[in-house]
């Protein structure tokens, strides 16, 4: 496959660049353009931060070099982007990222490959400086494929600013490559009651659907509108983020919302686009309030954080506007009716946190660092314990879980009995999903777990001893198939490393997070044939659990 791309590489270029703004790009595959997802959809904790190109359902498609540059930074990881190139271009002020990847082209495969064998690791973060891998507009880079956390096969490919980091919209320069007729899509329309308002008589928020939105919503004080809407595109039935939003009353631009680019240090402010209980449950009804923070900046503009205030006896005429850089529009209007009524008073629990300052808490044996920025709004906050026995600790329930948080927050847990002699088995855990979640902490003299989370919940201490378990998957056909492979898992903290030998020398396992296996390929190797053979496997948790075994294969 290697020799595949290296010969590629140097194939003629004859497909059609693209250009904005006197910026080309080349297409990064040669088969036609569909997307699987689109820049800057609302994801829980993250804007989706470029394109995500459709590869018929197959893997091993060649991936081309936007223009020229230099490889600035690979990575290779079971999770995430997988395998993955950073490629900066000097001459536009761009970088592109190409990720999901199965392999790499010859030249950069045998860099990465001689640093994952020189640390004895798969996973691996490597940076370059110009001039060390050198690449050309319209080269081969890679392969598509699957790695990483993708859910199925495709190539994600980002646009950057390289000046800034900012990701940008890669559609803006790839636009010729599609045709798209579809207008975006309204699922529901909503209003939410906010402090010092009231919803059709209460103080929960009413949706309509699109078939009785004409119903209209009646409202007192201060309201926030939604809406739960997506994009289309010709021939795909894929749902998509919308890139240009706004909202109308009376004839008057409340609010307007523009994705085009934005800044990872504020991707986590996608939890501020809607309520963040529903953001937590996929639910995206993408509301005009703004928090006070006002974290997302330019991308938004809106008239008083986008707080609408009925407070005359009327209706309120109110159109939502939404667009797609193709031009398609569709429109959604709706009726607030202003019914003047006594509206009550909220009741909150706890002490008053201000976002724009440090606040440091201890309650409830629980000490609790928010640093200056972690809140996006003013927020109450307390602390519950409830005795359990099941954990070596209280359970803990640290703040609101319907409040965002825009950083990592410290806390210091305390351990009710403190009796293990090897402290790194001590494990943290969040609750309240299907199954306990572990959380990175270190043991602290006293008896505390230290952490820093960037969400609030339900915490506990417990214990993990138990190792991991590795199977062998179809052993019998390791030699004939040339295919080494093993399925890894743990029960709790999570697999740290993983480590293969075969006749005591290192060799490189990839391991893929979705489906926990780690594969060896002995056709790459220079193990014999026709000989006995030894692997020894190694594997190790996040507490330090240790599952070693031996197999014996004959290749």
């Amino acid at each position: 496959m290697k020799r595949i791309i290296a010969a590629l590489a140097a194939v003629t270029i004859f497909f059609s660049s693209f250009s904005k703004d006197n910026v080309n790009l080349y297409p990064p595959l040669k088969i036609p353009a569909l997307l699987a997802g689109n820049f800057g959809e609302l994801r829980p904790n993250h804007f989706h931060s470029g394109l995500d190109f459709k590869t018929q359902g197959k893997t091993g498609f060649r991936v081309y070099c936007a223009e020229d540059g230099y490889v600035s930074r690979v990575l290779v990881s079971p999770w995430g982007f997988g395998r993955a190139v950073y490629v900066v271009h000097p001459k536009i002020g761009l970088t592109t990222v190409y990720g999901h990847l199965s392999s790499f082209s010859d030249k950069i495969d045998k860099v990465v490959k001689a640093e994952q064998y020189k640390r004895e690791t798969f996973t691996i973060d490597l940076t370059f400086k110009a001039g060390e891998i050198p690449v050309r507009k319209g080269e081969v880079i890679a392969l598509s494929g699957n790695s990483g956390s993708s859910g199925g096969p495709h190539l994600h490919m980002d646009v950057r600013d390289t000046k800034t980091g900012d990701a940008l919209d890669p559609m803006v320069y790839y636009k010729s490559l599609f045709t798209d007729n579809a207008k975006p899509e309204v699922r529901e329309v909503a209003l939410f009651p906010l402090e010092g308002g009231v919803v059709n008589g209460s103080k929960k928020k009413a949706v309509l659907s699109l078939k009785n939105v004409s119903q209209g919503f009646t409202a007192w004080g201060n309201v926030s509108p939604a809406i739960n809407a997506y994009d289309r595109m010709t021939g795909t039935t894929n749902i998509y983020g919308v890139k240009y939003l706004t909202l109308t009353v009376d004839g008057k631009q409340i609010y307007s919302r523009t994705i085009d680019r934005f800044s990872f240090d504020a991707t986590r402010a996608t939890n501020t686009l809607a309520e963040y209980s529903l953001v937590q449950r996929g639910k995206w009804l993408m509301w005009t309030y703004v928090p006070e923070s006002r974290p997302l900046g330019n991308m938004i503009v809106a008239e008083n954080r986008g707080i609408i205030t009925i407070d005359r006896e009327k209706d309120y005429k109110c159109k939502y506007t939404l667009s797609d850089e193709f031009g398609n529009t569709t429109t959604c209007s709706f009726t607030i009716r202003g019914v003047k009524q006594k509206i009550p008073k909220t009741v909150n629990d706890g002490s008053l946190l201000t976002y724009n300052t440090k606040n440091d808490c201890s309650i409830k044996g629980v000490k609790v660092n928010i640093p200056k920025g972690s809140l996006y709004d003013n927020a109450y906050f307390q602390v519950t314990r409830t005795a359990s026995t099941k954990y070596v600790s209280d359970i803990f329930t640290i703040g609101d879980t319907s409040t965002p948080l825009a950083s990592n927050i410290e806390m210091l847990i305390p351990i009710n009995s403190d009796t293990l002699q090897d402290k790194s088995k001590y494990c943290l855990i969040r609750l309240g999903g299907k199954y306990p979640a572990a959380v990175s902490a270190e043991y602290v003299k006293g008896g505390k777990m230290k952490a820093k989370v960037n969400r609030f919940g339900k915490y506990a201490v417990t214990t993990d001893c138990t190792k991991p378990t590795i199977t062998p998957v179809l052993k019998e056909k390791w030699g004939t198939k040339g295919v080494v492979t093993l399925r890894i898992s743990d029960n709790l903290s999570g697999v740290e490393t993983f480590r293969g030998e075969i006749d005591g020398k290192f060799v490189l396992f990839e391991l893929d997070g979705k489906t926990a296996k780690m594969t060896y390929n002995l056709e790459n190797s220079n193990i014999k044939k026709g000989t006995n053979h030894t692997l020894k496997v190694t594997v190790t948790d996040a507490c330090g659990n240790v599952t070693a075994q031996t197999y014996k294969f004959n290749r």
